[in-house]
């Protein structure tokens, strides 16, 4: 089966297919997590920075994030200087993480 072409797209279904399969590790600068993008299916890493301060607010736990596949593989039509098949979903960063 070919690799899905690359297309900016998201589902309501994909947070939760992300965090099924998600770890999460302390990085340096916040927390690194890894799983398989609900899109295609593949493998990635999506680094978050939480020791930063965002307009004067805490950057951590709790807030809604913004995600999107950052697999390695090709995707037909993806941009030379992008990553990804294009899928993008939110989650929100348990507490439990910091």
């Amino acid at each position: 089966m070919p690799d899905a072409p690359f297309e900016e797209i998201t589902d309501d279904g994909y947070a939760q297919a992300f965090v099924d399969t998600c770890t999460v590790a302390k990085t340096r600068r916040g927390l690194g997590l890894e799983g398989t993008c609900p899109r295609c299916k593949h493998p990635m890493r999506f680094e978050v920075v939480t020791e930063i301060k965002l307009n004067g607010t805490p950057n951590g736990p709790g807030k809604v994030r913004p995600m999107l596949c950052t697999c390695k593989s090709t995707h037909l039509g993806r941009p030379d200087d992008d990553e990804g098949c294009g899928a993008y979903w939110n989650i929100r960063l348990p507490a439990a993480a910091s």
